[in-house]
């Protein structure tokens, strides 16, 4: 654990680092049967959480995440105080089935207060891995309460967000970062994958004959995934018309139903979903995916989306007709 002080110093972070990786190397080195430790790392994962945030399940998703995608993981923790810059550095590790050597990717956690997030930029910038992707992952609410991010937003070559969570940054200012020509990516997004997918499926070559569209959900306002939704519609099908309706103001924030033409219907369920096309009726599985899931597909999409660039755009009903 670097103690806290005035600043932390890049060189001596890495310096750390290399320490790790010889003590991991020795003592896999002495145990019998084994083949070494590989050091893997494809891209750097900067991850901006809460302070209070469970470590333990962030944690689990970070693992995941590397079993795909091994990085190297920089962790920023950001306090509710002052005066706090820290930093400590580890390894995660894992043996795949049926052989015998490890493999492991490096982790950098850093604690700092909110007062010190202006410093952070200068400290993690030379601690990225070279010549690989940098992906900013956006997980704390709290960063909205820093007056200036534009320092932080030049750590990475894509940015991930998640409408869902609080603290996120409006959709404007999503369109602000894209026009900007930054690679973004949202949760809230992700999240639709499967059921566009089934949409796509059930609309194959009569797209063009759909006039009318409503998507119904529950809570005081639309929630992020059904302004996707809405502005997916709009970016796909430009000569519908695509309405809200709002249907239970008390119950919580979902997408209950999907109304296209006069004849499909489409029930969303946490795990499924119900559809009726002319009469029939049948059944999806789409099963819920957890965070890591998300950041798998995401982290899968290193170039800029066509498609959701489209969406993002329409999620404002001032944007004119396609």
């Amino acid at each position: 654990m670097t103690p806290a002080s005035q600043s932390l110093k890049p060189d001596h972070i890495l310096h750390e680092l290399s320490e790790l990786w010889t003590s991991t190397g020795r003592k896999q080195a002495g145990e019998p049967g084994a083949s070494g430790v590989l050091r893997a790392c494809s891209m750097t994962l900067i991850v901006l959480v809460d302070d209070e945030s469970d470590a333990m399940a962030l944690g689990g998703t970070i693992l995941q995440l590397m079993r795909g995608h091994p990085s190297r993981v920089i962790v920023v923790r950001i306090r509710d105080d002052a005066g706090v810059l820290e930093s400590r550095v580890f390894a995660q590790c894992w043996m795949p089935f049926g052989q015998r050597q490890q493999i492991c990717c490096e982790e950098i956690e850093i604690s700092a207060s909110l007062d010190r997030v202006p410093d952070l930029p200068s400290i993690v910038s030379p601690l990225t891995a070279a010549d690989v992707p940098r992906v900013l992952w956006f997980r704390s609410g709290r960063i909205s309460q820093v007056a200036d991010v534009g320092e932080i937003l030049t750590l990475g070559d894509k940015m991930i967000f998640d409408s869902a969570f609080g603290g996120s940054p409006e959709f404007a200012d999503l369109r602000v970062l894209q026009k900007a020509g930054y690679i973004i990516g949202d949760l809230a997004w992700t999240r639709l994958t499967r059921l566009r997918e089934l949409i796509a499926q059930l609309l194959d070559g009569r797209a063009h004959q759909i006039a009318r569209i409503e998507i119904e959900y529950d809570g005081n306002e639309a929630p992020p995934s059904v302004r996707y939704l809405q502005a997916w519609f709009r970016s796909q099908l430009p000569a519908a018309a695509v309405s809200l309706r709002r249907v239970d103001a008390s119950a919580k924030p979902a997408l209950k139903t999907v109304r296209i033409g006069p004849d499909t219907t489409i029930h969303a369920g946490s795990n499924c979903a119900e559809y009726e096309v002319a009469g029939m009726r049948k059944r999806a599985h789409l099963p819920e995916c957890t965070e890591a899931d998300l950041l798998n597909e995401e982290l899968s999409i290193m170039t800029r989306d066509p498609i959701f660039e489209r969406a993002l755009e329409r999620t404002t009903p001032w944007t004119p007709p396609c």
